[in-house]
Order: C-alpha cells, then sequence, then structure tokens
C-alpha cells in the first residue's frame, strides 16, 4: 500500500509554519577605526596612560581636596580629550577620500586632439615653489579647520548637555541632592568629557546613533568602548563609598572618578582588539534558539 505524495496546499502551510530566522540587526553606524597614521596608532595607547598617569600623580590632592583638585584639572582633561579627538578619529561627517569631480570628468569632457596635448603639457610643467608652498600651507590650514571645529562643538555640548545629564544620574544613582553639589557636578563633568566628547565628534547629533547609545546597542570600539568603560568603571567605583573602612579615599566622588578614569582607559584600549572590535552586546538569547526551545 503506498501512501499519497503530499498535496501542494500541505507543502505550503508547512513551509509557511517554518520558522523564520529573524533579520540580522546591523547599527545604524559602523564601528569607529582609529586613523591610519603612525601617529593616531600611537597616541591612541599613550592618550590613556596618560591620563592614569595623572590621576596616580594627582590623588593624594584629589583625596584632599576633592572640589579643588578636579576644578584645576578640568581645563587639562578637556585640552587632552581635544588633542585626542583631533588626532585619533574622524570627525563626524567624514568620509573616504575619493577622486573629485574635476579629475574624475576631465577626459571625458576634453575634446580628443590638440586640447588634450596642451593639457598634458601643462601638467609636465613643474610647479613653482611659492605656489607649491601656498598649496600646503592652505591644505593644511583647511585639515586642521575641519577637526579643530567639530572638535571645539563637541566640547560645547559636552559642558552644555553631557554635564547636566550625568549630574542627574548621579543624584538618581544614590548621590545626595541638597549637599556635595559641587562635587557632584564636577565629577560629572570629568565623566562627560571622557564618555561623551568622542562619541560627539564621531557621530555628531545622530538620533540613531545616540538612540543606541542609550540602549547599550552601540558595536565595540574605541569611542563606544571608552564611553561604556567610563559608565562600568564609575558604576564599580560607588562600591567601596558605603563600606566601614574609615579610609579618606572612600569620600565621594573618589572612587567613582577614580572608576572611570581607569574605565574610560580599559574600555578604549581593550574595544579595539580583534576578537571585541565590531560586536555589541546581548541581553536576550539569540530568536532562534528561543524558537527552537518553544518547537522542542
Amino acid at each position: 500500500m503506498t501512501s499519497a505524495p503530499p498535496s501542494p496546499l500541505r507543502a505550503a502551510n508547512a513551509a509557511s509554519s517554518a520558522p523564520v530566522p529573524p533579520p540580522v540587526m546591523k547599527p545604524s553606524a559602523p564601528p569607529v577605526n582609529i586613523l591610519p597614521t603612525q601617529l593616531a596608532r600611537t597616541y591612541s595607547f599613550l592618550h590613556p596612560a596618560a591620563l592614569l598617569a595623572i590621576l596616580a600623580v594627582r590623588f593624594e590632592a584629589l583625596v584632599a581636596e576633592p572640589v579643588a583638585e578636579m576644578l584645576n584639572t578640568l581645563p587639562f582633561l578637556a585640552l587632552l580629550q581635544v588633542t585626542y579627538v583631533m588626532i585619533c578619529l574622524p570627525p563626524a561627517g567624514s568620509a573616504p577620500s575619493s577622486k573629485t569631480g574635476s579629475d574624475s570628468g576631465s577626459g571625458a569632457t576634453s575634446p580628443v586632439g590638440e586640447g588634450d596635448d596642451k593639457e598634458k603639457e601643462k601638467r609636465k610643467l613643474p610647479l613653482r615653489a611659492g605656489k607649491l608652498s601656498r598649496r600646503k600651507t592652505q591644505s593644511h590650514s583647511a585639515g586642521l579647520s575641519a577637526k579643530l571645529t567639530p572638535a571645539l562643538l563637541s566640547l560645547t555640548l559636552t559642558f552644555l548637555l553631557a554635564t547636566p545629564v550625568l549630574a542627574i544620574l548621579l543624584v538618581l544613582f544614590g548621590v545626595p541632592l541638597t549637599t556635595h553639589n559641587a562635587e557632584t557636578v564636577l565629577c560629572a563633568a570629568h565623566m562627560a568629557l571622557l564618555a561623551s566628547t568622542a562619541l560627539i565628534y564621531v557621530h555628531g547629533v545622530d538620533g540613531a546613533v545616540w538612540r543606541e547609545v542609550w540602549a547599550f546597542a552601540r558595536p565595540a570600539d574605541a569611542v563606544w568602548g571608552g564611553a561604556l568603560g567610563t559608565a562600568l568603571g564609575a558604576w564599580f567605583g560607588a562600591v567601596p563609598i558605603p563600606l566601614d573602612w574609615d579610609r579618606p579615599w572612600q569620600a565621594f566622588p573618589i572612587t567613582i572618578l577614580t572608576g572611570a578614569y581607569i574605565g574610560f582607559a580599559v574600555g578604549s584600549v581593550v574595544s579595539r582588539s580583534s576578537w571585541l572590535f565590531g560586536r555589541w552586546l546581548e541581553f536576550m538569547p539569540e530568536q532562534d534558539e528561543v524558537e527552537a526551545k518553544k518547537t522542542e
């Protein structure tokens, strides 16, 4: 006795009931690479090391006078962060260099014949030394302006927007609202410089990117790793505060600020490693694994 072949209707129903794999989530902006220059690659490692060295040297002064020390070191931290983003990171809106329209279309628009010969002869003529140096100066100044302007804008937005937001978050996480106001604002300013300056410089005010930032859905890179490391370091740094050790360095916000500096240095370096770069955090198991468990 032979069984009848499955009807096309049953096959279609079986195909429609099969679990559909979830779409691959892609970030709105790709992970950020350090600029491919020797200076950028070298300074990208020297910068976090310099921050940790400054913290170690000034730690006793931070314990003795937290407000005065944070206020005095704030301009130096801002200068270091601006230098870091200008040397190591691409500004928002930058794109890989490509041929300009005049260079790519010159051969198509010029007539064939005598015009081409004259154009070739002009190209063969050497440039004068003064004209060449002038062009180099103009190109250098234009490149510096293209980096300095977004760096200053990111620094301004960091103080105007990121600092108040982080101060509010510190209060929500248990910092006193009616006391230690100077410590709270200065600690938030230091954390904002560490976490937000590079993010604003690289991504600007792209709403999709910032939604991923607040959702912890950005792929790992030096910029996101530094911001996430700052947040996690400050969070872990708050652990020793309520412990009954009676140590002067347990006072707010010394341990939080120390954890933020260490977290930034570790996060900005570790997130660039080959086994972590481009990956992002997953708080829930894969959708296909959940569907497989349901079918079992």
